[in-house]
């Protein structure tokens, strides 16, 4: 009987290392695809901006001497969509290359009350009630409140895009956990479907039936939490809806 329990716990032991290998193993796989791809964003970012610079100058002087209406609406729209493709390269070479962290110290708690009361109007235009719950009079943190700031309204803009056409709750919320402080945005729009949960952080994936992964908005964020020494990550929502939890570890 003894020698019985001693193999099953043997088995278990073996279970258990091999689920933490893989863990491990996937986290060190994806990180790599993600260094991979921000070396290449950041060589293909300034080969694409130099034509573009291009376009958008020789545009401009057309512009300005042209007299037909319909020429110049036509290069308003080069113009526009050269526009968007800076954008674009803006963000791949923000992910592939983040800023260096400018860290502060600060009020966790009354940074994200004021976060909160720039958002709450925003969302009031589409028709959405934002929640501010928060578990503490004060939170001291030190990290860079201009990158975390980045991160929160990107998570507050992807509950907005979802919620834009029906109208809804967003919950956005500050507790306190055993190695710092829990920032969660959640919606009670349609969620994410279980099959592309993986795939939400990664850059240009188009999740738009989900209202999730659009830019380089949620892969972004985590780039800047890794620099931040946190975290972020997705979980199904009680409502039915998507909840993003970012976590920064205290001082």
């Amino acid at each position: 009987m003894d020698t019985k329990i001693s193999e099953e716990n043997e088995i278990e032991q073996v279970r258990a290392e091999l689920a933490f290998l893989r863990e491990h193993f996937n986290e060190e796989l994806e990180q790599q695809k993600l260094d991979a791809l921000a070396e290449f964003a950041a060589g293909i970012g300034h080969e694409i901006n130099n034509p573009l610079a291009i376009i958008s100058g020789h545009a401009q002087l057309l512009l300005r001497e042209m007299e037909n209406a319909e020429h110049r609406r036509q290069l308003a729209v080069i113009m526009s969509q050269v526009k968007r493709a800076y954008e674009m390269i803006a963000d791949i070479r923000y992910f592939a290359r983040p800023p260096k962290p400018e860290m502060e110290k600060f009020d966790l708690a009354q940074w994200l009350q004021s976060l909160a009361e720039e958002q709450t109007p925003l969302m009031r235009e589409s028709g959405i009630e934002l929640h501010f719950e928060i578990n503490t009079d004060s939170a001291d943190i030190e990290t860079d409140p201009v990158q975390l700031r980045l991160v929160i309204t990107a998570l507050c803009n992807n509950a907005r895009d979802i919620l834009r056409m029906t109208g809804g709750n967003v919950w956005l919320r500050l507790q306190q956990i055993e190695c710092g402080w829990e920032i969660s945005v959640e919606d009670d729009g349609s969620g994410v479907e279980p099959e592309i949960r993986s795939l939400i952080f990664c850059p240009y994936y188009s999740g738009r039936q989900a209202g999730r992964g659009l830019g380089f908005g949620l892969p972004k964020a985590r780039r800047i939490m890794q620099q931040l020494n946190g975290s972020i990550k997705y979980e199904p929502s009680k409502t039915g809806g998507a909840k993003f939890v970012v976590v920064l570890k205290s001082m």
